[in-house]
Parts: C-alpha cells; structure tokens; sequence
C-alpha cells in the first residue's frame, strides 16, 4: 500500500511512538514520583487514543487522489488568485471566514463544514483538490466543470495559505512554509521536541533513586 505522509499522520505517529515510551518507563516514573503515577497512565492512554485516531484518520480518510502533486507554485500570487475564487464560488456556503457559516449555508442536506479547523492539514493537497472537483454526496456541488484545473489548484493553495502555510513571496517559488520555519514546521517539531525531552526524563527516572518521603522533623520546644 502506498502511504502518503501528511501532517497528521506524522503527528499521529509521534504521539503514539511518545505513549509507546510511557508505557514503557512509566512504573520507574510512578515510583519516583508516586504523586504523579495517575498522571502518566492518564496520559500514555490519552495519547495513544490520539495518535491513533489521527494515524488511522488519514491512512484511511484518502482520495484516488491523495497522491496528485499540485503543479501550481505555493506563491502569494496563486493564493491571491485563489482567494478571489473562493470569495465569487465558496464564501456562499463556507463563509468568508472559511468557519461554515455562509449565508446559503442551510441550502444543502449536509451543512457546509469549517475549512479553517484543522481536518484540512491531515490530507494532502490531492484530497483537496478531489474533493472540489467531484464534490461531497449532499454537500458541496461539483466543480470540475465550472472552474479550470488551474483554478481548483489556486483554492488549494489559497485553502493552505488560512491553515497556517506561508506561501513563498516570487510569482515562482514554492512553499515557503518549510523554507521559512513556518507554522508547518513547528507544528511538527513539537511534538519531536516533547519526545526527545521525555525520553531523557524518563531515563532519568529509570536510572536515578527514589526520593524518600518528606518528613517533618519532631524538635522539642525548650521550655
């Protein structure tokens, strides 16, 4: 099978690699610190369920698309010009702040959701543009025939651009999101940032002595 790796399979992977680290240092941890025992069995579970959702999420949440690489350069210009297309053909139905709260947003049998919370940045560029050439069942029409190749592709862009990428500022470039340490790539190195951090912390905890009980000293008052 063919995996594309998206953001939130990325994400999901780590969160799940970080749980697989609780689950295994996690009694040292509790027995250093047993105040804080509930802590890492909460969150090992929490964030296994996390990791895995979003994993699973966008390994099966895909498009005969997914693959499709967008030929139009991730530019201020095409996000321009995708940004005046979605005004004139989406901002109807999605809002024109992306949020599903457009005026002819109780139109159709399914209402229109928020381009803005995220469910975008789990798939790649493909499913996007799949899905605004054929459509969603109940939904959003399709616009294969209305709008040219060229043109879904710069909503693409333009959909990318309110999600946190920084397009590149050339009539010409590319993403600048990775080149410019953009949103994308904090986001992503978060979460290898609180790994790295747990696995010292928890090797420490492994390593290191249990602290003893804090004791309060039983002095005699002189009379």
């Amino acid at each position: 099978m063919n995996v594309t790796f998206t953001l939130g399979l990325v994400i999901g992977i780590e969160l799940v690699a970080v749980a697989a680290l609780l689950f295994l240092f996690g009694r040292p941890i509790s027995r250093r610190w047993p105040r804080h025992a509930w802590l890492v069995s909460f969150g090992r579970i929490a964030l296994a369920i996390i990791g895995l959702g979003l994993a699973s999420a966008t390994l099966f949440d895909t498009t005969p698309d997914s693959r499709l690489a967008n030929p139009v350069p991730f530019t201020v210009t095409s996000v321009q010009a995708g940004r005046s297309l979605y005004v004139a053909n989406c901002a109807a139905c999605h809002g024109v702040d992306g949020r599903g709260g457009g005026p002819q947003a109780g139109t159709t049998a399914v209402r229109p959701p928020s381009l803005v919370s995220g469910h975008l940045n789990a798939h790649t560029d493909g499913d996007i543009y799949y899905w605004i050439t054929n459509g969603l069942p109940g939904g959003m029409p399709v616009w294969g025939q209305t709008l040219t190749d060229t043109e879904r592709w710069e909503l693409v862009d333009y959909l990318r651009s309110i999600n946190g990428s920084l397009p590149a500022a050339g009539t010409n470039g590319v993403d600048g999101s990775a080149a410019d340490g953009g949103p994308g790539a904090a986001v992503l190195g978060l979460p290898l940032s609180f790994g790295i951090f747990g696995l010292g912390f928890m090797a420490r905890a492994r390593s290191g002595r249990p602290r003893r009980p804090f004791r309060r000293s039983h002095r005699r008052r002189r009379p």
